[in-house]
């Protein structure tokens, strides 16, 4: 192995690493907020429904990272990486990471999270986009523009169903309620879609 191939692979681990941690990050500042032990109420029930619409969109998006760069560029070697396309997924993965910290203390606010996520899956179809046309010189990346296409249509449901319900502009409160429920549910529907489509990438 030549050391311009074991530099990569090693900046790989860091990218893996980083993000890694940043998850972790964002993790712990939901709990925080789940569980908070000067309320009157140590357990934040109401905030049970968002908690949940993040950790289902969080457990694909970082095993799917993780994967991509694996597959990418250590099974499969850098030689077939453009030039530019590990820099590429760092910046994705820093903003990525920024979104899933923003939507973990945004839990008590359902009509920014609602758009937040809107925000991270629109960057997450970009990406994928991006990724399947132009970062490597294999003609398919199959779970790239897989993850694309799944997450482009899951931007438009979300922003029908946040228009439908009040919740524009962003930010703005709604008056009817369901919100955190419906939430939950398209972003359930989004992981179990993305793994079904997927599912060969993702266990491989």
């Amino acid at each position: 192995m030549d050391q311009a191939t074991e530099a990569a692979r090693s900046s790989v681990r860091n990218l893996g690493a980083l993000y890694s941690v940043v998850v972790g990050v964002a993790l712990a500042f939901a709990m925080e907020k789940l569980v908070d032990a000067e309320a009157a109420s140590v357990f934040q029930w109401h905030l049970v429904p968002l908690f949940l619409a993040l950790v289902v969109t969080l457990v694909p998006f970082y095993h799917g990272a993780l994967r991509h760069l694996d597959v990418t560029y250590v099974e499969h070697g850098t030689s077939d990486v453009r030039a530019g396309a590990l820099l590429a997924d760092f910046l994705l993965l820093f903003l990525e990471g920024s979104l899933f910290v923003g939507l973990s203390v945004l839990l008590g606010r359902p009509e920014v999270f609602g758009w937040t996520l809107v925000a991270l899956l629109l960057l997450d179809a970009i990406w994928g986009f991006t990724a399947h046309l132009a970062f490597s010189r294999h003609p398919k990346l199959k779970a790239e523009a897989r993850w694309a296409f799944v997450n482009a249509g899951t931007v438009v449901i979300l922003v029908l169903f946040l228009i439908v319900l009040g919740a524009y502009p962003p930010g703005r409160v709604p008056e009817s309620g369901g919100l955190e429920i419906g939430l939950l549910g398209i972003a359930a529907i989004r992981t179990v879609v993305d793994y079904a489509v997927s599912w060969e990438f993702y266990t491989a």
